[in-house]
């Protein structure tokens, strides 16, 4: 029998009449927020698309959503008995200028936000199993995280608004814990929800390790006290993180030499292999020789020639590593722990 998926749904006002647009967001969210009318013209132009996902005790989601006010007054609260807390992934800026930002609220406290427009992720958790993880998660409302902890919670939302609806029932329990231990680990970064989260806040830490790596090898400054500094990690964190990995020297070369390979094997590079070396950020020609022949058992110019037995092979690339029904007012309402 085919896996079941965790419950899923999209909301998108893209495929309705313009008029229908503002209307069909305004009713999905009124189950949450008073939400201000709209003059006819903005309502005309309005326009977002939403996902959630169920897991249980928890809901994942994403939204890019027209700018609107989203207000919850206390007779909002004292006739919805919606009391969970929301974490937000918010995007702000233009595109390749983005800015993350991470806002916890309390949805059982009064909360007045602008016009604004909605980007980003959101993970949504009932108040019984956020206390159970945070014991003063009541003094946590408005908090905006920056820094390390902010940066790894938000790529560990967006990871999840991606995969999570392709997961299955059976994977939702091992995804709440994992999703409860980074939270933990990143709103209250006490020694031992550090050391519980730790699988997951090295995944992602060396998953920025990487990106930055990767999108700096022409760098030739690109070092461990460029990358310490890039991330705010110490040298110890970060030699404890590329510990399984040889040490970080070893796989800024190995990606350098990966990365040269590839341009030695396109018939469309015309660079001499000295200038290509030198491009991915070697400052000695014989020192990237003998680096290359130890990695793949022939000379650059054996490589280009196609004479290379065994190039298939060479350093090792570190690879990335019950159904609820209803709609999702009614999720809301019946989320629990």
């Amino acid at each position: 029998m085919a896996a079941q998926t965790v419950p899923f749904r999209r909301f998108s006002t893209g495929f309705l009449p313009r008029k229908e647009r503002f209307g069909a967001w305004r009713d999905a969210m009124t189950s949450v927020y008073e939400i201000a009318p709209l003059d006819e013209d903005a309502s005309r132009r309005f326009a977002g698309t939403a996902t959630s996902a169920h897991l249980g005790p928890l809901i994942v989601g994403t939204m890019d959503v027209d700018a609107l006010a989203y207000h919850r007054s206390p007779a909002k609260i004292r006739s919805d008995h919606m009391d969970h807390f929301i974490i937000r992934l918010d995007r702000s800026g233009a595109a390749g200028n983005r800015a993350d930002e991470i806002l916890v609220k309390d949805m059982g406290q009064p909360l007045a936000l602008p016009p604004m427009r909605l980007d980003g992720a959101c993970i949504i958790i009932p108040r019984d199993v956020m206390t159970g993880m945070l014991p003063r998660a009541d003094a946590l409302h408005g908090t905006r995280l920056g820094g390390i902890m902010g940066r790894l919670l938000a790529d560990h939302m967006r990871t999840l608004a991606q995969a999570v609806p392709a997961a299955t029932v059976e994977e939702a329990p091992q995804i709440v814990r994992v999703i409860r231990d980074m939270v933990t680990a990143c709103l209250a970064p006490s020694h031992d929800a550090l050391v519980q989260a730790q699988p997951q806040v090295a995944a992602t830490l060396i998953m920025q390790a990487r990106r930055h790596i990767d999108a700096n090898l022409t760098n030739p400054d690109l070092s461990p006290d460029q990358l310490c500094r890039a991330l705010g990690l110490s040298r110890s964190a970060l030699y404890t993180l590329f510990e399984p990995h040889h040490g970080v020297n070893r796989y800024i070369l190995e990606r350098r030499l990966l990365r040269i390979r590839e341009h030695l094997c396109d018939p469309a590079e015309r660079r001499r292999i000295g200038e290509i070396a030198f491009a991915c950020g070697f400052s000695s020609e014989a020192h990237f020789s003998r680096a290359f022949r130890r990695a793949f058992g022939c000379s650059p110019s054996e490589m280009r020639a196609g004479l290379h037995p065994g190039a298939a092979t060479g350093p090792a690339q570190m690879n990335a590593a019950g159904g609820i029904g209803g709609e999702f007012p009614e999720w809301l309402r019946r989320l629990r722990a």
